[in-house]
C-alpha cells in the first residue's frame, strides 16, 4: 500500500473492539462478523502500518506498544467523528446510534432493563456494562464506556458534563426476629447491634464498604466485623439466616428487592450518612443524551423504585433521596 494510505474507519473501530476483547473470537461476536473477517482486518492494519499491533498468544489478548498508541489515537477520533455524527443528526432532529453505558452493579440491576426500555427509540445500539466503582470509572477514563454513573463526580477532570442524580442513604438491615427497641434512637439500636452481634460489611474496596466505617466512627461505635462481602445478595442472605447484621443503602436495599419478610430494615443515624450519584459523560459528545438519561434515572428513582423501597422502609420520603 502506499505510504500516504489511510487507515479506514470501520477498520479504526473493529481495531477498538479487537482492543477491549478477550481474543479475536470474542471480537468477532461483538461485531456480529465471522472470525476470519477480524482477521483479515487487523492484519490489513499491521500491513499498512508496518508493525504488529497485538501479541496474539495472550488471552486475555495483548496489545503491542504500537498497538497500545493506536488505540489510544483510535477512542479520541471515533469521540470525534461521534460529535461530527450528533452535529449532523441533531440537524436533522434524529437520533444516536450507539452508547455504551456503564452502571454500578447495584445500579445495573436497579434501572438497566427499564433504561433500556425508555430509551428504545433514542438509540439504535446500546451496550450495558455494569461492575464495582473503580472499575466503572477506569472504564469511563479509558473510553471503553461512553457515559458512567458514579459516586465519585471526577471533579479534576476537564470536558466533562455532571448530572446530580439522587442521595443513596445508608440503611440498617437487622433479621426479623432480633429484639430490638424500635423506640430508641438510631444511634442506641446500632450500638446495642453491635455490643451483642456480628457485623457483615461491604468489602473495604466498595464505597459503600469504606463508608459504613467512617458512618460508625463518626457515631463512635465499635464494632465486630466477622464477615465481609462485596454483593448485596450475599449480605442480604446472611443477616435473613440470622448469622448477622448488616448495613445497605437505599440503592441496594432495591437491588434485593422483594425483600424477604425475615429482614428488617431500620434508618440508620436518622439517614445522614449517603452517597451522591452523578452521572458523567464527555462534554458535547453524546448530544442531550446524558441529560435524558439523567432525567429517567432521576424520575424512576423517585417513582416506581421509592414505591418499592417503602414497601420495606416506609419512612423513606423522596426528599429523603434528592440532593440540596
Amino acid at each position: 500500500m502506499s505510504p500516504t494510505s489511510l487507515i479506514d474507519t470501520h477498520a479504526l473501530a473493529c481495531f477498538v473492539t479487537i482492543a477491549e476483547a478477550d481474543s479475536l473470537t470474542d471480537a468477532a461476536g461483538r461485531l456480529n462478523v465471522t472470525q476470519s473477517a477480524v482477521s483479515q482486518t487487523l492484519k490489513q492494519l499491521e500491513t499498512l502500518l508496518g508493525t504488529p499491533l497485538v501479541v496474539r498468544r495472550t488471552r486475555p489478548l495483548r496489545l503491542t506498544a504500537a498497538g497500545l498508541v493506536l488505540k489510544q489515537q483510535a477512542d479520541t477520533i471515533i469521540g470525534d467523528l461521534r460529535r461530527l455524527t450528533h452535529s449532523v443528526r441533531d440537524a436533522a432532529d434524529q437520533g444516536l446510534t450507539q452508547c455504551r453505558l456503564g452502571l454500578v452493579t447495584s445500579c445495573s440491576e436497579v434501572f438497566g432493563s427499564r433504561l433500556i426500555a425508555r430509551l428504545d427509540n433514542r438509540i439504535e445500539q446500546l451496550t450495558l456494562r455494569s461492575g464495582l466503582t473503580p472499575a466503572m470509572i477506569q472504564s469511563f477514563l479509558n473510553r471503553e464506556v461512553d457515559i458512567v454513573v458514579s459516586n465519585d463526580p471526577l471533579d479534576d477532570i476537564e470536558g466533562l458534563e455532571r448530572h446530580c442524580l439522587f442521595r443513596d442513604p445508608l440503611l440498617l438491615a437487622v433479621p426479623a426476629d432480633w429484639p430490638l427497641d424500635t423506640q430508641r434512637s438510631p444511634r442506641e439500636m446500632v450500638a446495642e447491634l453491635a455490643g451483642r452481634h456480628p457485623l457483615i460489611r461491604y468489602g473495604r474496596n466498595t464505597h459503600i464498604g469504606a463508608m459504613t466505617e467512617v458512618a460508625l466512627r463518626r457515631m463512635g461505635i465499635l464494632t465486630q466485623v466477622r464477615y465481609e462481602t462485596d454483593d448485596t445478595h450475599t449480605l442480604m442472605n446472611f443477616v435473613r439466616d440470622g448469622h448477622s447484621w448488616g448495613i445497605i443503602s437505599a440503592l441496594c436495599l432495591a437491588q434485593a428487592s422483594p425483600l424477604d419478610a425475615r429482614i428488617r430494615i431500620q434508618p440508620l443515624d436518622d439517614n445522614r450518612h449517603a452517597r451522591q450519584l452523578h452521572l458523567l459523560a464527555r462534554a458535547e459528545e453524546l448530544g442531550n443524551i446524558p441529560a435524558e438519561i439523567a432525567h429517567h434515572v432521576r424520575e424512576l428513582m423517585s417513582g416506581s423504585v421509592l414505591q418499592d423501597l417503602q414497601q420495606s422502609a416506609p419512612w423513606l420520603r423522596e426528599d429523603t433521596l434528592a440532593l440540596d
